[in-house]
């Protein structure tokens, strides 16, 4: 039976060619070094090796195709494992490796049968370079197929001047010659006060090597400004769904992000743009048609009933356009402020829809600078999705808060669940009572040009509390 203990005390040793480890092997070298050769050793099914190395080098050279299990802790020292990863079979000897290094070294390699060190070193100097061969060759690849692809850009662009990388590479490159050429010119100078001897083609070689570097140099810096100057154009062209590649690093990463922001932005107001004209066009088509039976009914019959219900219809019509100008408005940020209470406004509207004076309340100073008719259309849509959704409005309230001024109105409706009230302040989505969707989302963006914001509670005793703030401004 073999040793199971072997201590190394500022000395060398090695264990090498036909030897038997035992299933727990203690190595303790200090200020030494060891060198386990397992590749001929006779090893058992499962085997431990429990290192403790201070401040010393411990070299285990491993058979390729047997398992190794590391758990060594590493204090103040270096571990390095330079086995190949690949699959191991389960039904292969298992070797687990242990213990602790403390300012010391601890390699773990493979090695094949009779190869030595310096074998594996040139092998894994080999692999190293062909992997840097191919890193090289990828990103040669890499970098033709973008130069191509920008080149094809630019040839099959109809209309527009094929030569606009060329001058914009061109304009750069003299700018930063100028400044290369400056500070030689200075440099120059400067030698010639301090140094005498020069010779004449020291000036033709300098001039030759600033103009490949300023080339260089503007070539890199015009190639994603290229892209950039495409991309927008593209976006003008109405290729909504242009993006660029950003860069991982960079200013040009920074630009890059804008120019893709952008694009997303201008892609979903053109499609908000679109589907509310699509929506608008819907709308109008109803309340047109039923107007145009009416007319024809009063000119044939003389009725004056259909005139009553034309006006009702031309009202409606007066209320979608009044929504579409008040979004409008708000596109452009076309706020007319002025100081106005409140109190006043929102009494007007809502008895004007029909509320009893009782059923409003204003507490404290609601005086604010906001837009008046921006904040009836608001009040006016909430008293509308009251009557609509909610059986009718029961209270309105306008209440100073701090800095801000509130306007709530209580239904006697059933509520809006928890999950349904994010959606009730977005356009276009289908509600109980149809329509556009344009009612509360309006209300949320005119309290939002006013520096505040709406919501839905539950009312005390059932139903809902629509509401919205405004700042005093």
């Amino acid at each position: 039976m073999s040793e199971t203990r072997l201590n190394v005390f500022m000395s060398t040793v090695e264990r090498s060619g036909h030897w038997e480890v035992p299933p727990r092997y203690q190595v303790r070298c200090r200020m030494g070094h060891v060198a386990l050769d397992l590749r001929e050793a006779v090893l058992g099914a499962d085997t431990t090796i429990d290192l403790n190395i201070s401040m010393g080098n411990c070299e285990i050279i491993v058979p390729s195709g047997i398992l190794v299990d590391t758990a060594i802790d590493s204090s103040m020292g270096h571990i390095e494992d330079s086995r190949p990863a690949g699959t191991y079979d389960p039904a292969a000897k298992r070797l687990r490796l242990t213990g602790r290094v403390k300012l010391g070294n601890c390699e773990i390699i493979t090695l094949r049968a009779g190869e030595t060190r310096h074998d594996h070193a040139r092998r894994m100097r080999d692999r190293m370079r062909e992997k840097s061969r191919e890193h090289h060759h990828h990103h040669r690849r890499r970098h033709r197929e973008h130069y191509m692809r920008e080149r094809e850009l630019w040839r099959t662009d109809p209309g527009r001047s094929p030569w606009v990388p060329w001058w914009l590479q061109a304009q750069m490159r003299r700018r930063i010659f100028t400044w290369f050429a400056l500070a030689y010119i200075a440099g120059v100078a400067a030698g010639v006060h301090f140094w005498g001897q020069r010779h004449w083609w020291h000036f033709i070689v300098v001039a030759i090597a600033l103009s490949m570097i300023s080339g260089w140099v503007a070539w890199r810096l015009t190639r994603p400004l290229l892209m950039v100057v495409r991309a927008a154009r593209d976006i003008g062209d109405g290729k909504l769904d242009t993006r660029l590649e950003a860069p991982r690093r960079g200013e040009m990463r920074v630009l890059a992000s804008a120019i893709n922001d952008m694009a997303s932005r201008i892609e979903t107001q053109i499609k908000d743009q679109r589907q509310l004209l699509a929506a608008v066009s819907h709308e109008l088509r109803t309340p047109l048609g039923h107007m145009r039976v009416l007319i024809e009914t009063a000119r044939d019959h003389h009725d004056l009933k259909a005139l009553d219900e034309l006006d009702r219809e031309v009202l409606t019509l007066d209320d979608l356009v009044g929504r579409l100008l008040a979004s409008s408005r708000l596109e452009f940020g076309n706020l007319d402020r002025r100081s106005t209470d409140l109190g006043e406004l929102v009494t007007d509207v809502a008895t004007s829809a029909g509320l009893a004076p009782e059923q409003i309340e204003a507490i404290g100073d609601v005086r604010a600078g906001v837009d008046p008719t921006l904040i009836r259309r608001a009040v006016a849509n909430l008293l509308d999705n009251a009557r609509v959704h909610g059986g009718g409005a029961v209270n309105v309230r306008v209440q100073r808060r701090g800095a801000q001024i509130a306007i709530e109105v209580d239904d006697k409706g059933p509520g809006v669940t928890a999950d349904r009230r994010a959606d009730a302040f977005r356009a276009f989505v289908p509600s109980s009572g149809g329509g556009l969707g344009l009612g509360l989302a309006l209300v949320s963006r005119i309290a939002v040009a006013h520096d505040g914001g709406a919501w839905i509670d539950d009312r005390p005793g059932g139903g809902a509390r629509v509401g919205f703030t405004v700042g005093i401004g």
